[in-house]
Parts: structure tokens; C-alpha cells; sequence
């Protein structure tokens, strides 16, 4: 069990701290009311199973920043960046989390409804934690469970789907 537990600490340390993915999907709903589920931060709890509370914090920095409560523990977002209907940055500001990074939500019309493609620019940097984010969980897994709960909010059926990456917020 030992060699086990150092073998996985040894993998998890010689794997770079940064990764990137991306996931999208199609919604039959205008932008608008896509822009509004991702930023209406305290209607989370509705319709994503795995957030418990959400509250507001006081602003750092002259951003808005927000606690969620989910099976991951309390977790706080800074809003990088947001354009009504179109794009929506946040970023991962608790103190001395074991993960980080921001989320892109980049929300375009197709048609009669909308394409939604959220993009991870994020960093594990507990070694046991990159391992398992790696090999048992995946790099996407978080962001699949983001695009299911949001299509279920719509009353649609979620086909998450590979997409290139946004752009590295700076």
C-alpha cells in the first residue's frame, strides 16, 4: 500500500501543475437567458445539484466575489471579466486552495438558440490532487456536470462536446 501511495505521489509530482480544457454545448434558448443562469450566482443552488449555498463576499480588488458551497468544500470566484450575453470570466481566489484557475464562458447565438463553450485555464497544485484530477476524475469531468446541470435547467439534453480553447484571460 505504501509503494502504491508513493508511486501515486511520484506520477502526480512529474505532472505539469497547469492544464487546459474546453467542453461545449448547443441550447435551444437565446443567449440572453444563457448569460443570465451562468451569472445569477445565487439561483446556482436551483438548478446545480452539487452547490448547496452560494453567498457574496466582500469585493477584493474591485471585482465581485462569491462563495460555493459543493462536495469540493467552500470555493471563492472572483468575476474576472463579463460582457452582457457574450462572455462571463471567473477565477478561483480562495486562499491556499489545492486548485485554481478561471472558467470562460463565451455564449454565441446559433440559431434560434445558443452555443455555450466554457474553457478551464486551470492549475492542481496538490500532487495528489493532479494525479487524480488526471487519471481518475479527468480534466472535464467538472465541466461536463456544468453543462448537464445547465441544459437540465433548460429542460435539454446535454451533449457536451470538445471545442477550442478561449484565450488565457489576462
Amino acid at each position: 500500500l505504501a509503494v502504491l501511495v508513493v508511486l501515486v505521489l511520484v506520477v502526480g509530482a512529474s505532472l505539469p501543475k497547469a492544464h487546459v480544457a474546453a467542453r461545449a454545448l448547443r441550447l435551444p434558448v437565446p443567449p440572453k437567458d444563457v448569460f443570465l443562469a451562468i451569472t445569477d450566482v445565487a439561483a446556482l443552488p436551483s438548478w446545480r445539484k452539487d452547490v448547496t449555498s452560494v453567498e457574496w463576499l466582500p469585493d477584493r480588488d474591485g471585482r465581485r466575489v462569491y462563495r460555493e458551497v459543493s462536495g469540493f468544500g467552500p470555493i471563492e470566484f472572483a468575476i474576472e471579466r463579463s460582457e452582457q450575453d457574450r462572455l462571463h470570466v471567473t477565477r478561483i481566489v480562495t486562499p491556499d486552495s489545492p486548485f485554481g484557475g478561471t472558467w470562460t464562458f463565451v455564449v454565441t447565438p446559433d440559431g434560434t438558440g445558443s452555443h455555450i463553450a466554457i474553457t478551464e485555464h486551470g492549475e492542481v497544485h496538490n500532487v495528489l490532487f493532479r494525479f487524480l484530477s488526471r487519471f481518475v476524475f479527468g480534466h472535464t469531468a467538472t465541466l461536463e456536470g456544468y453543462l448537464r446541470a445547465l441544459a437540465g435547467k433548460f429542460g435539454a439534453v446535454a451533449l457536451p462536446e470538445a471545442c477550442e480553447p478561449a484565450a488565457q484571460p489576462r
